[in-house]
């Protein structure tokens, strides 16, 4: 209502007075205004429905969208973490289609309870003092009009006359005032009572849209904790992809300098080669050349030609194979250059004329086709053995290395933070394997000469040195297959076997130092270096591809869940006794993911205490619990994103140079993982920027708190 209408009296409504009819003017332009705003609010309600309508159809149609998209695995299997990623969109749409589902509560109740009162509120009541303004202007014409007739009057009208007339303006008056009264009182009721059935009525409104907010808040809020545990999963998983990266870009590089140092020799001494060639065609009007994917097996001699081209791969056709007694030059009367025969064994049939991409490729052909098969077979010849004064096995020597740098280690406590993942200086470290190599290391290593970074780096020196890796090249695949192994019974069982299949030396090894690495992470609140962390630097150590490959390094990341599992079971693993078969049906048979269901609540404000209404929805949302933050057995959970192994240079994050950038931008989100850690969102400025001790690490401010922040996740800014 408007400020500083001046209340409508009944005695001035009675009386009629000019000033009376300019303030009820005042009170009917006052209710004509409260008429459009509600006429406009009707249709602002309406629109901003449809609009929520139109958004809400459009998150489901996200939803269905996000429910339907599938990840792509390269390789054979996935990470737990990928796993979960890879679920991850399937639950934001669970997410998406509970809030949408009390946006539709809400807009379904709208006309009900907020647009229809408006209408009804504008319709009776405003409409029903507009019908009295009617009657009150008709009442006034008949009062005013019974009035000069009456006046006008002469005065030689008999009497009979003046008493009819007299009597009908009285009755015109006495209407009038009953007009007027009413009147006065419907307008004067509908602006007080615009105070609150109208804003009654908006209340509704607005809290409605508040409590479908405080419905995404109450999911939000519940989801947090499985939002952490996503978003440490994605930080473990980029980690491992710059990790793969870096090792697949550097395979990449090796094979360029291969093949300008024509190094492809190799698999012509294999008896095997393949290449592109032209085949020639006689036609019935003259000759074609035809692209050829082809091979050759010098064993079984089996020359295969695939009708082939990069430009239309589409027109593929059958694969010929023909078996080759040998190869020779083509007539000189060919036109085209590069050209070959290949003889083959039937000799009923005519030579393959063929032409090769380049004078050097004919000669390999003609040079392999040429080698006749060998007489008997051959013994395979062993493996090159590494130089002997380079070769460090594990000898008395090394097992003596390793117990001393251990007993050290735990002799200062283990309680360092960054046990392992910080490098020591190399020319040091090259010096104590020496030492250890030549049996000659010092009574005592004294920590202000050989810091617990030299030893440690140096433990990893040696390991990563020997001729083989410590699980054998022999075993690398099957340690694999456990490690990809969902259910954690089955995954114990195979490493069990595989452990007790190692020699004798290797095993003793392995127990010794999977032993010394759950001490280390016993002491993860301290040193903040858990069973995921230590296998993020172990993972390279243990293991080794025989054949460096695209696909053994994207099997990188369960080098990683392979170490942790056995640190975590190294108790079972060595035990002589098998661990049992799990009873059917229980829930050693469910996955990983299944078995985080059946966790312990997860900590924090706000964990275990899920609302009836979502309990069941972000149980399906993220399989894993909360990494706890602390309290006993921090470690074993704990695994940094941007925590990276320093057992090989290639873990290192790439240079970059930091100098003079004392404010830094956040590249992704991170959650800190220690009082020592900053958390942040992407895009915020962190202040105060300088180098820390840790390699790949930074020290800055954000919002007053001092910490750690990862290299890799933040660009400098001028």
């Amino acid at each position: 209502m408007g400020v500083g209408l001046q209340p409508l009296e009944f005695t001035e409504c009675l009386a009629d007075s000019p000033h009376f009819r300019e303030n009820l003017q005042r009170h009917e332009k006052e209710l004509e205004r409260t008429s459009q705003q509600i006429k406009r609010l009707i249709k602002e309600v309406k629109d901003v429905v449809q609009a929520a309508k139109r958004l809400g159809a459009a998150q489901l149609a996200l939803a269905g969208t996000m429910e339907q998209f599938e990840f792509a695995c390269i390789g054979a299997s996935m990470t737990e973490d990928e796993r979960v990623i890879s679920h991850s969109l399937r639950h934001f749409a669970h997410l998406i289609r509970t809030i949408e589902d009390e946006r539709d509560r809400m807009l379904g109740r709208a006309h009900e309870q907020i647009i229809q009162p408006l209408e009804k509120f504008r319709k009776e009541h405003i409409g029903a003092v507009k019908e009295g303004k009617k009657k009150f202007e008709k009442k006034t014409a008949k009062f005013c009009q019974s009035q000069e007739r009456t006046l006008s009057l002469s005065t030689k009208k008999q009497e009979n006359v003046f008493q009819e007339a007299d009597a009908a303006m009285e009755m015109a008056e006495r209407d009038f005032c009953q007009a007027s009264l009413e009147y006065v009182f419907q307008l004067q009721a509908v602006q007080e009572r615009e105070k609150f059935e109208l804003v009654e009525t908006l209340l509704g409104f607005v809290f409605g849209w508040w409590t479908f907010h405080h419905t995404a808040h109450d999911v939000h809020h519940d989801a947090e904790p499985l939002v952490r545990d996503l978003q440490l999963r994605i930080q473990r998983t980029r980690s491992n992809f710059e990790e793969t990266s870096k090792q697949t870009e550097s395979l990449m590089k090796k094979m360029m300098e291969m093949r300008q140092m024509h190094k492809e020799e190799a698999l012509e001494e294999s008896g095997a080669r393949n290449g592109y060639l032209f085949l020639m065609e006689k036609k019935a009007f003259g000759t074609t050349w035809s692209k050829h994917y082809c091979t050759y097996e010098r064993t079984s001699r089996l020359f295969s030609l695939l009708p082939y081209n990069q430009i239309n791969p589409k027109s593929v056709g059958s694969v010929e194979s023909v078996v080759v007694a040998g190869a020779r030059a083509a007539d000189a009367s060919l036109e085209r250059r590069f050209c070959w025969e290949a003889v083959p064994a039937d000799r009923e049939r005519a030579a393959l004329t063929l032409q090769a991409l380049s004078e050097r490729d004919r000669s390999r052909w003609l040079r392999t086709l040429h080698s006749l098969p060998p007489a008997h077979a051959q013994t395979p010849a062993p493996p090159p053995q590494p130089d002997p004064a380079l070769a460090w096995g594990l000898d008395d020597a090394g097992f003596s290395f390793v117990r001393r740098i251990i007993a050290t280690l735990e002799a200062r406590g283990l309680e360092e933070q960054g046990l392992y993942r910080v490098a020591g200086v190399s020319s040091k470290v090259s010096r104590l394997v020496a030492l250890g190599r030549e049996r000659r290391l010092p009574a005592v290593l004294a920590p202000l000469e050989w810091e617990s970074r030299t030893l440690t780096s140096a433990l990893k020196a040696y390991l990563r040195a020997l001729p083989e890796p410590l699980l054998t090249w022999r075993l690398h695949h099957r340690f694999l297959a456990a490690a990809k192994c969902e259910a954690r019974g089955e995954r114990v069982r195979a490493l069990h076997s595989l452990v007790h299949a190692l020699p004798p030396d290797n095993r003793e090894m392995l127990r010794m130092l999977l032993a010394h690495l759950r001490r280390v992470a016993a002491r993860s609140r301290v040193n903040l270096m858990g069973a995921c962390n230590l296998a993020v630097c172990f993972g390279p150590t243990l293991l080794r591809a025989e054949r460096e490959t695209v696909a053994s390094i994207l099997d990188l990341k369960f080098y990683n869940v392979l170490v942790e599992a056995l640190i975590d079971h190294s108790p079972e693993l060595f035990d002589p006794t098998p661990p049992p078969p799990p009873p059917p049906h229980s829930a050693d048979q469910s996955t990983p993911t299944d078995a985080l269901h059946l966790s312990s609540p997860l900590p924090g404000p706000g964990a275990g205490t899920f609302s009836p209404h979502h309990h069941q929805l972000l149980q399906q949302f993220g399989p894993g619990p909360l990494v706890a933050r602390s309290g006993k057995g921090l470690g074993a959970a704990q695994c940094s994103s941007s925590s990276e192994s320093v057992s090989s240079p290639s873990a290192s994050p790439p240079p970059r140079s930091w100098r003079g950038a004392s404010r830094v931008r956040t590249l992704y989100a991170c959650l800190g993982e220690s009082e020592g850690e900053l958390s942040f969102e992407p895009n915020q400025i962190i202040t105060n920027v300088t180098v820390s001790g840790e390699p790949g690490w930074l020290r800055g401010s954000l919002d007053g708190k001092c910490g750690l922040v990862p290299e890799n996740y933040v660009e400098p800014l001028p």
